[in-house]
């Protein structure tokens, strides 16, 4: 494996460490990662690879911005997504992206079908829209603490980053 798989493997899963111990992801860690990327990217690409790395950590930034504005999706993810895509660049971030929100998808409806309130989360989902549209204000589609519907997404995005490094996509 190169360098840059036990790195975004290193990433992933201490992103979930720290969201299953403290439900957030430290400030700290997202910058020393940051610094990180930029140095495996300054060493494999110059000054050239900058650009590849700027591009890398801001379009998870850009593209997943909505689910945070409708707080569906946590800052800590996002900027778990903005270090791997300054670390894999695009199309790995976006190999990822895609991946993660699949897994996620799979193990959510798993949880959802185990725990057995699937049709409780689906009207949960539609009436949040809903007073989204009535009232033009967002609110936090999750309650905070430990909620047996909360779903630490650091999960799935290391399953996509394990199949990432891999060579899976």
């Amino acid at each position: 494996m190169s360098a840059e798989s036990y790195f975004v493997l290193a990433v992933a899963g201490t992103a979930v460490f720290m969201d299953f111990l403290m439900e957030r992801v430290i400030n700290s860690f997202i910058c020393l990662g940051l610094l990180l990327g930029l140095a495996l990217s300054l060493r494999s690409g110059g000054i050239g690879g900058v650009p590849v790395y700027a591009a890398g950590v801001l379009i998870p930034c850009i593209l997943l911005f909505p689910l945070f504005y409708f707080h569906m999706l946590g800052a800590g993810d996002i900027k778990v997504f903005a270090v791997l895509g300054g670390i894999t660049g695009i199309y790995g971030i976006l190999h990822i992206i895609l991946g993660a929100f699949f897994l996620g998808a799979v193990l959510s409806l798993a949880f959802l079908i185990s725990c057995g309130n699937l049709r409780e989360r689906i009207s949960y989902f539609i009436h949040y829209f809903y007073q989204y549209f009535v009232t033009g204000q967002s609110r936090p589609y999750i309650r905070k603490g430990k909620q047996v519907e909360n779903f630490h997404f650091t999960v799935p995005i290391l399953l996509s980053v394990m199949l990432y490094a891999g060579g899976f996509y």
